[in-house]
């Protein structure tokens, strides 16, 4: 055969193996074209990417990878970790030897979770799970520590509350007598009382703390110091004062709650002024920072002035001391200047006003007596009225009337079958319910409760209910029952009746057939005020002092 038609037939079965090729793949039967067999959709992305143990982002359309998200997981839980370490070390290092049981659990309870948070992450490798471990064992060990050192100091203070307790429930007993021992619970008070505008006058009984080496001590004056803020409307004050040295020193301590309601009035009216300025006599009312040096200090009138000018108060008003030949100030160390050198005039600022006291108001509190020591010997309470007149005493003889008011007082509580113990002093709420007349009825009714003590206990669970006191027939007295005046709850759990209390019922706002008007026209006392006493068994005794205005 011709080469070229060798060629020929080449390129004729190729062409026919092509032609067959096609005609495998389409028809064109009605004149319509048959596609490729179908191979099936492409992958689903979001599948392909959560069978790989990955997360797929459906908002953005990615995936994150499971690599990827062992990592955050591992970040999240080192997070955790640290936050957990954190809050067990600030609850470890804030413990001191005073640390409650509740603050010690809360500690506990933190390096509990820090523990347990290093446990639960599973992403984090072993080789940093042990190094937050270390870091844990550091803080836990800190942690004993600190426990033991707290059980110490419970411990001593445990000692020292049951020392103070014993002694307490030593001074708030009946007196001792001249033997040392102690007889039946003396009738109030155990000392005599009094407040007025120069202190507290107190004059103990014999064998109630009295002086040593005296039987009739005499009334001593105590000073009033700070503040010890306010029960309601009654506010407080400390007094105190100190005599002897060494084993002879005595130390009376008195807390007041008064409802004196102090006044202003213009100086001019308090003060009778010349020409706008008073000449300065009474040192004791001087206050200004030019005359609180130590000792005696000249003071020279300045060049192109014609006097020595100082800012400073008298009797509490503001306003300017000015003196122009042989001023001195000399001061002992008090708060006013001993004298003043030369004549010294005071001008009070434009409109100045003076505060006035009251001088009628009714008072209750406690007081105590410490040895050079610091030993209590003696514990009692009070209650009274000062007056100009415009107290009297309640003269109801019908009807019924509350009185809601406060208590204060000094607290023991000794245990000698385990040796437990504290002492100090309370405030609580009262409630006083009378009822006039004469019959059987008759008289008053209390309740102390909602005690808050010293301690910081809110809430000891204690409530004293006061017995029916009947009225006296002069008005205004409540007296104490003859036996069993008082019951002692704690939680509930009544103690033994026993005890004593007292009051008096006065009238601050004297009715209409007084003499002082206006009155409020009304012989239903305005004010109560007394004083109690009450044991719980052989192992609790408090005494205090009440007061409360008409409820209303």
């Amino acid at each position: 055969m011709a080469p070229w038609k060798n060629t020929l037939w080449k390129n004729l079965v190729v062409a026919l193996v092509a032609a067959f090729a096609l005609a495998a793949c389409s028809s064109s039967d009605n004149g319509t074209t048959t596609s490729m067999p179908d191979l099936g959709p492409d992958p689903d992305p979001a599948m392909a990417c959560t069978d790989g143990g990955g997360q797929w982002n459906a908002d953005d359309m990615t995936c994150t990878s499971a690599e990827n998200l062992a990592a955050a997981r591992a970040a999240a839980q080192r997070t955790a970790i640290n936050s957990a370490i954190t809050a067990a070390d600030t609850a470890v290092t804030g413990l001191a030897d005073d640390a409650s049981d509740t603050a010690i659990s809360a500690a506990e309870t933190a390096v509990a979770a820090a523990k347990k948070a290093v446990s639960d992450a599973a992403d984090v490798p072993d080789t940093e799970q042990a190094a937050f471990n270390t870091t844990i064992a550091t803080i836990e060990g800190i942690l004993n520590t600190k426990k033991t050192s707290i059980a110490d100091a419970h411990a001593a203070t445990a000692k020292v509350n049951a020392a103070l307790g014993k002694a307490m429930y030593a001074a708030l007993g009946p007196p001792a007598t001249a033997d040392g021992t102690r007889g039946a619970l003396a009738a109030f008070p155990l000392a005599s009382f009094a407040l007025s505008a120069t202190g507290f006058r107190i004059n103990p009984a014999a064998g109630a703390g009295a002086l040593p080496n005296t039987t009739d001590p005499g009334r001593l004056v105590l000073e009033a110091g700070d503040s010890a803020g306010s029960l309601g409307g009654w506010m407080g004050t400390d007094y105190a004062l100190s005599t002897g040295t060494g084993d002879a020193k005595v130390t009376n301590e008195a807390r007041i709650y008064t409802n004196a309601a102090p006044t202003t009035e213009a100086f001019g009216d308090r003060h009778t002024l010349a020409d706008g300025s008073l000449t300065v006599s009474n040192y004791g009312l001087v206050k200004a920072i030019a005359f609180t040096h130590s000792g005696t200090q000249n003071h020279v009138v300045p060049d192109r002035l014609d006097a020595v000018y100082v800012r400073g108060t008298y009797d509490g008003a503001p306003g300017e001391y000015s003196c122009t030949t042989g001023c001195s100030s000399t001061n002992d160390g008090s708060g006013s200047p001993s004298t003043l050198g030369g004549t010294w005039t005071f001008t009070p600022d434009k409109g100045a006003m003076v505060s006035v006291p009251d001088p009628d108001y009714v008072y209750f509190g406690w007081w105590e007596r410490k040895d050079g020591d610091g030993g209590l010997t003696a514990a009692s309470a009070f209650y009274g009225a000062t007056s100009q007149g415009s107290i009297g005493l309640g003269r109801a003889t019908t009807g019924s009337a509350s009185y809601v008011g406060h208590a204060a007082g000094k607290f023991a509580m000794s245990n000698p079958l385990d040796g437990t113990g504290s002492g100090g002093h309370f405030t609580a709420d009262a409630v006083l319910k009378v009822t006039f007349g004469t019959g059987t009825t008759a008289g008053a009714t209390g309740t102390i409760d909602n005690f808050r003590l010293n301690d910081g206990s809110e809430d000891p669970g204690w409530s004293v209910a006061l017995a029916r006191g009947a009225l006296s027939s002069g008005g205004g007295g409540i007296l104490a029952p003859p036996a069993d005046a008082t019951v002692w709850s704690i939680n509930g759990n009544k103690a033994p009746a026993s005890g004593s209390w007292r009051g008096t019922l006065f009238d601050e706002l004297l009715g209409a057939t007084d003499a002082d008007p206006p009155g409020d026209g009304s012989n239903i006392a305005t004010t109560v005020a007394g004083e109690f006493y009450s044991e719980f068994g052989a192992i609790g005794r408090m005494v205090g002092g009440f007061g409360g205005v008409h409820e209303q």
